[in-house]
């Protein structure tokens, strides 16, 4: 078995591939050749453990994660797991991956297929309400789908901006970075805002003359109980572009609008549907494409840093 560390994960493939590799697995979602059961998703008081299995022709994957988000106020990271790929003929165990940078590059890339199919092709401007990791590693791969000039981020932790900076200073040093001293400056500023944040209520402003003509990618809900998008960005779009069907059981980004009234349920589209037909966008200026991820694109990016992993001969080959 092959252990493959997160500096690997990170340094394997150029950003543009993970996201035609994202692109790929959403398009695959619905293909017979594939399976991915419902995750199992264990809430204990504030912390979650989720369980993702994905089923493919020649391997499968399995990924557990654990959300710690008070591991932020510990200085460690909120989001810590494994991913294990197998052998879909023998079952053996292949790789042994490091969950929780795969999860921010798979992420990442997904957010970038929204940002590749709904956005302008010339924005230039990108906001991000929340900067941990998933929020900069979207910043970084979004760099490599438009030709961003500048990134403008808020978070309210002083060491996640600073990690932010150094991050970006690295991977994109042609962008220049800009602090926002609150969610409602990133918004007026950018074309495309990414929101990747815990929150219970909206970070985005509810004003809809303030948010209209702007391109929204939101990863961060994954409960009920979490919000990042208010009402008034529901009045302003065409389409819900999801990347999961259970995402409208599980995130009250989806739940909440769907419940109140504020889209019908036709509204809610899976965006491999625009990834085949570029028509279907309609006519609004302002979009929204909302993730919650699901196993098969653990499925995908392991096999895609497995067999990179192997042509160049890294990670650690052991003998369990």
């Amino acid at each position: 078995m092959r252990i493959l560390s997160a500096p690997i994960i990170e340094q394997i493939a150029e950003p543009t591939l993970w996201t035609d590799i994202m692109e790929l697995a959403l398009k695959s979602s619905y293909d017979e050749d594939y399976f991915t059961p419902e995750r199992m998703h264990v809430d204990i008081n504030d912390n979650t453990l989720l369980l993702m299995p994905s089923f493919g022709p020649d391997m499968f994957a399995t990924k557990q994660v654990s959300v710690f988000p008070e591991n932020i106020k510990k200085g460690k990271a909120a989001i810590n797991g494994t991913v294990v790929l197998n052998d879909g003929a023998t079952g053996e165990a292949l790789a042994l991956l490091n969950g929780a940078k795969l999860t921010a590059m798979r992420t990442a890339a997904v957010a970038c297929v929204g940002i590749r199919h709904l956005s302008d092709p010339l924005a230039t401007t990108l906001g991000v309400i929340g900067g941990g990791p998933q929020g900069r590693h979207i910043a970084w791969m979004a760099s490599h789908e438009r030709d961003l000039e500048r990134v403008y981020v808020y978070d309210r932790s002083p060491q996640t901006i600073s990690e932010f900076i150094n991050f970006m200073a690295t991977k994109c040093p042609n962008v220049d970075v800009a602090l926002c001293e609150d969610e409602q400056q990133v918004v007026v500023n950018s074309e495309i805002v990414v929101t990747a944040t815990n929150s219970s209520e909206p970070v985005i402003p509810n004003l809809e003359d303030l948010i209209v003509g702007r391109c929204f990618i939101s990863v961060g809900s994954y409960k009920p109980d979490m919000r990042e998008l208010p009402e008034s960005v529901f009045r302003l779009i065409d389409s819900v572009w999801i990347d999961a069907e259970h995402g409208k059981t599980e995130s009250g980004d989806l739940i909440f609008p769907l419940e109140n009234g504020l889209v019908k349920p036709t509204q809610f589209k899976h965006i491999s549907t625009l990834i085949e037909q570029p028509n279907e966008l309609g006519f609004r200026e302002t979009r929204l494409f909302k993730s919650v991820g699901q196993g098969i694109f653990d499925l995908f990016a392991a096999k895609l840093v497995f067999e990179k992993a192997c042509e160049g001969n890294l990670g650690e080959e052991v003998d369990l």
